[in-house]
């Protein structure tokens, strides 16, 4: 009797100890299995973007480059750049300057102390200016790594393209001091051809200034009807949004496939592992983020977030982040952030919609012969309302008097928020993170 108890009490002691191995090992059988089931889902859903050559290339990024661009166009391109940089760097003094220069369009009949400064600057770039109105931008494609639009690794050796606005801001500052319209047009003109992923990104800094031109009176009717139709058939900002996320997508494609991520940074660069439902995952959010509709207003911006929010907090219970190596609980977030260019493109429209209604309040001034006495007069000069809106939904700010007429490119002062983003629980806060400067603007 003894006996048997011992015996029974021994393969009791027995199966206790095998239990945990043997889970273990069930476990980690499962684990690999729904791994291995994972990555077989990957390529299917890659392949709804990009073709089989283009994944198996060794070089997707080069690759689609080759794909889209011209080689001689992009070269020429590449040497006007160069040379345009060489030369801003020379006139670094000026620049510096100009971006503490709010007032040059006040009294062009005054001389400025920087007119000797642009010319001298202007000259020595003539050369330059007429190599831009050459170049066939159009001509074929000139792809822009890292720039707006195009946030792609690889690169062809021009990561921003900078200069070449700065060339084309002068150039317009110095027509509208002249009281050249057609010059300041022109340079306009040439701005808007450049590719569009400078254009959506550089506009926030050419559109102030050609807002702030049409306040100075020197324009006539058929100008701003030209102004208008440049402005109002600006890149469409959903284009460049569906561009963005499919070259995030395209750039991820060695993580997604293979789910390693070296941080270079490091001194010992061990490769992370991220587990095939966790890219699955992100692929998901990729579409939902290419779902979102009405880019450039408040409403994206709140969609965007809150698809941010789920993948940064969403579960992670798949039983093949068990096998992540080093670590069981990562966060990788490829492609930066997704909020960012949905307020950038929010702050990107407003600016479109107030050079419009700058240019409605000045073709109204030439139509009338007087200032209109609300926003809603704009509607004579063909104006829809929907373009006198801030990101908020409320018209900007307008005042009608017998000194004249102001527009203010929000319907409240706000608190300055350059350098400020990423609160949208108060009209004040919101109009911080996306208008960032409150600008009023006196019509003379």
């Amino acid at each position: 009797m003894s006996a048997t108890r011992k015996t029974s009490r021994d393969r009791a002691m027995i199966a206790l100890t095998l239990t945990p191995p043997i889970a273990l090992i069930l476990f980690c059988v499962s684990a690999a299995a729904t791994w291995q089931a994972g990555s077989a889902t990957i390529r299917p859903l890659l392949e709804q973007s990009f073709s089989s050559e283009l994944i198996d290339s060794p070089s997707p990024e080069a690759a689609d480059y080759a794909a889209r661009t011209s080689k001689e166009q992009t070269k020429s391109y590449r040497e006007l750049i160069a040379a345009v940089d060489s030369l801003n760097y020379q006139y670094q003094f000026l620049f510096d300057a100009l971006a503490e220069q709010e007032d040059l369009f006040d009294n062009l009949d005054q001389e400025h102390p920087v007119d000797a400064y642009i010319a001298e600057y202007l000259a020595d770039a003539a050369p330059l200016l007429e190599m831009v109105r050459q170049f066939k931008f159009r001509a074929s494609a000139i792809w822009q790594p890292n720039e707006l639009g195009n946030p792609y690794r690889f690169s062809n050796g021009m990561l921003q393209s900078r200069g070449l606005t700065d060339l084309l801001m002068v150039e317009f500052r110095s027509a509208v001091r002249d009281k050249q319209t057609d010059r300041a047009i022109e340079a306009f003109d040439l701005f808007e051809r450049l590719d569009p992923g400078i254009n959506a990104s550089a506009s926030q800094r050419i559109l102030p200034l050609v807002t702030r031109s049409i306040a100075s009176g020197i324009w006539g009717e058929a100008e701003l009807n030209q102004l208008d139709r440049r402005v109002h058939g600006s890149r469409d900002l959903e284009d460049i949004w569906q561009n963005r996320l499919r070259g995030t997508k395209l750039s991820q494609l060695p993580w997604l496939l293979r789910g390693e991520v070296s941080e270079s940074w490091r001194y010992d660069a061990i490769p992370k592992t991220y587990a095939p439902s966790r890219r699955i995952q992100w692929l998901r959010h990729q579409d939902e983020f290419s779902r979102v509709r009405g880019i450039g207003t408040l409403a994206a911006i709140k969609q965007v977030i809150e698809l941010e929010n789920e993948w940064a907090s969403q579960s992670e219970s798949a039983l093949d982040l068990a096998l992540q190596i080093p670590a069981y609980n990562q966060h990788h977030h490829p492609g930066g952030s997704t909020q960012y260019f949905a307020i950038l493109f929010a702050g990107i429209a407003n600016e479109r919609r107030y050079a419009r209604t700058a240019i409605a309040v000045a073709r109204y001034k030439l139509k009338y012969g007087d200032d209109p006495a609300t926003l809603d007069d704009l509607s004579k000069v063909g104006l829809p309302r929907s373009e006198t809106l801030d990101p908020t939904g409320h018209p900007f700010l307008f005042e009608s008097d017998e000194q004249g007429c102001r527009l203010g490119n929000a319907a409240i002062e706000f608190t300055d928020g350059r350098g400020y983003s990423g609160l949208f629980d108060s009209r004040d806060s919101t109009l911080s993170s996306i208008v960032k400067q409150f600008v009023m603007l006196e019509f003379r």
